[in-house]
This record gives C-alpha cells, sequence and structure tokens, in this order.
C-alpha cells in the first residue's frame, strides 16, 4: 500500500483534476460588474484573485470606475489609504504621495495607527482630512470610519450600557458626517455578514443616514474573506443590500482565503450579471 507523500498524491490527484477542470468550464461573465456597481480592493487583494482567475479580477477591477490601493492596478483608477490623518497631512507636505494617485481614503479605527485624539473624535478628523484632501487637488475622498470607535474611552460620542457599535455609529451621526464631506463613504459591515440580516440592516440605517446628508454621496459596504467561511456567504451578503449600496470594498487581511475571495466574484458575476 502506498504510504507517505504517495499516499497523499494519489488522494490530491483527484481534487486538482476537479479544481483545473472547474477553471476550464465555459462560463458567461458579463461585460461589467453586476448593477455596474463599483469595487475597492488593495491591490495585494486584487493580485491574489488575478493569480485565481485572471477574467474575473479583470471584471471587477480592469475599469476607471473602480478604485485600487497602495500600487494600484491596470484599468483602475489608483488609490491611497491612511489610518491617521496626522501622516497623511505630514506624506502630502513631504511630497510623498504619488503623483499618480488620484484617490485619498482615511480609515480610522480603534486601533493603534489611529491616534488618540483621532479616535476620540472621528467625525472632527474626518472632517479635517477632507479639507486638506480638497486643498490638495484630490477629487475624490473615501471615507471608512469603524464602528468599533464607538468603544472609544473618552470619545466626543459614545455607545451606552446595552448599545451596540452598530447602533451607537448610526446615534452619534457618524455616517452623516462622513456623507458630508466625503463622495464615498464605506460601511464596515464585514463583521456581520455571516448574518445577512444583521449585516443588512446596519448597512440600510448607516446608507439612509449618509443619503440625508448628501443625496448623491455614493455608499459601498464592507465584505471580507477574514469573517467568511465560504463564497456563498459572502453572495448572500451582497444580496442583502444589493439594492442599498452603490458597491463595495473587498478586503482581503493579510491575504487570507482568496479563494474565497475569487470564488465570490465568480458566483456573482454568473448568477446576477
Amino acid at each position: 500500500m502506498p504510504t507517505g507523500w504517495r499516499l497523499w498524491a494519489l488522494l490530491a490527484a483527484p481534487l486538482v483534476v476537479l479544481a483545473m477542470g472547474a477553471l476550464l468550464v465555459p462560463r458567461f461573465l458579463p461585460e461589467r460588474p453586476p448593477l455596474g456597481q463599483r469595487w475597492i480592493a488593495a491591490s495585494g487583494t486584487v493580485g491574489r484573485i488575478f493569480r485565481f482567475d485572471p477574467p474575473v479580477a479583470r471584471l471587477y477591477f480592469d475599469r476607471s470606475d473602480s478604485v485600487v490601493l497602495n500600487d494600484g492596478w491596470k484599468g483602475a483608477t489608483r488609490g491611497a489609504a491612511w489610518a491617521s490623518l496626522e501622516t497623511f497631512v505630514a506624506d502630502h507636505e513631504a511630497g510623498r504621495i504619488p503623483d499618480d494617485v488620484e484617490v485619498v481614503m482615511y480609515d480610522p479605527e480603534r486601533w493603534k495607527a489611529t491616534p488618540a485624539d483621532e479616535r476620540r473624535d472621528p467625525i472632527n478628523a474626518m472632517r479635517t482630512f477632507a479639507a486638506v484632501a480638497r486643498s490638495a487637488g484630490y477629487d475624490q475622498v473615501i471615507v471608512t470610519p469603524h464602528q468599533n470607535l464607538m468603544q472609544v474611552a473618552d470619545a466626543v460620542c459614545a455607545a451606552d450600557e446595552g448599545e451596540t457599535n452598530e447602533e451607537a455609529f448610526v446615534r452619534c451621526g457618524v455616517p452623516y458626517a462622513a456623507a458630508s464631506v466625503a463622495d464615498v463613504v464605506e460601511i464596515q459591515a464585514q463583521e456581520l455578514q455571516e448574518r445577512p440580516a444583521d449585516y443588512a440592516a446596519f448597512v440600510e440605517a448607516a446608507a439612509a443616514q449618509a443619503r440625508s446628508a448628501d443625496p448623491d454621496v455614493a455608499v459601498v459596504a464592507g465584505l471580507s474573506t477574514r469573517f467568511s467561511s465560504n463564497a456563498h456567504n459572502l453572495l448572500r451578503a451582497w444580496e442583502s443590500v444589493s439594492e442599498v449600496v452603490d458597491g463595495h470594498y473587498l478586503a482581503m487581511p493579510s491575504g487570507i482565503r482568496p479563494w474565497i475571495a475569487t470564488r465570490f466574484l465568480s458566483l456573482l458575476a454568473e448568477e446576477h450579471g
């Protein structure tokens, strides 16, 4: 009987053949992402998707209305992101931002990357970030404040006892403030994506408040491979807000589970394209 790596190879071979066959099966892909939505992702995320399925990566990201952060992507609009207003100002003043960056994004969260004063008063920090960005000539500003800011000690507005971060986020008017200064607002609902009803409820409430500040603001919702066990769950989360948002930010923290993101985008194109 085969032992060791030989046995593993015999067992794995059929799976490899099946996987390769799945990639070779003819399929229909639309000319544009479903519903004409806009997609935002980091260049590392797009690169990993491309390695698994080049046509799918091209469909969602080889287009000017998609924003690819960090190193950019051919055909997409290049963006750059900061978790710190202080760092953004310093980079701008020192001329460290590449000339081909057209979109700037501010991502304040309850983490060390965002300075304490910005964590305590994210609304003021968003306003200042947008003002600096506009004065620097950037026409597109994205803000993506995380609802965990509602747990910051001594915050200007924080969660009350018995209140969820999502409830406090809306009560404190963070989506309204974000939409008042930005062109695109991301609702970071990805931690709820395995529970589509909760995901949709938060996204709907935050999106409604954002659009009450600016009916023309683009609202995108977060999706992440960190919080999803399979592609179908990501698809259900997408479906739960398909009539609410203008697009999505697709995250793949530390490159985790790229096959889930790839399969999700493929399913989405095939079923809703």
